[in-house]
């Protein structure tokens, strides 16, 4: 093959400590759903860029639930999560059709 592995790089990832942190990848799960949130109301106001803006520019100065608060989102109920999975499955949606169009499916 192309590519070369040394003896004993098949166990890379035991040397990563977070991957074996419980519950560790929903962070990312949750940032993309709030980033789909932000992208869409982007779309829909194009000066919600400023609030997006002062969120990432608070850095770690406050939790994200209270960051987001201040923006007056609430990401304790199922409304808020239910928008950022309706734009996955739009983007699921759209790669489908495409494939589709494309022949690859």
């Amino acid at each position: 093959g192309a590519v070369e592995q040394s003896l004993g790089a098949e166990n890379w990832w035991m040397h990563i400590t977070h991957l074996r942190v419980f519950f560790y990848n929903y962070q990312y799960a949750a940032g993309i759903l709030v980033a789909k949130f932000f992208a869409k109301s982007a779309r829909k106001n194009p000066e919600f860029i400023v609030k997006i803006k002062e969120f990432l520019s608070a850095g770690i100065s406050d939790s994200p639930q209270n960051l987001l608060k201040n923006m007056g989102i609430d990401i304790t109920g199922k409304e808020f999560w239910n928008k950022g999975i309706d734009e996955v499955e739009n983007l699921l949606d759209e790669t489908e059709k495409l494939a589709k169009k494309l022949g690859k499916i």
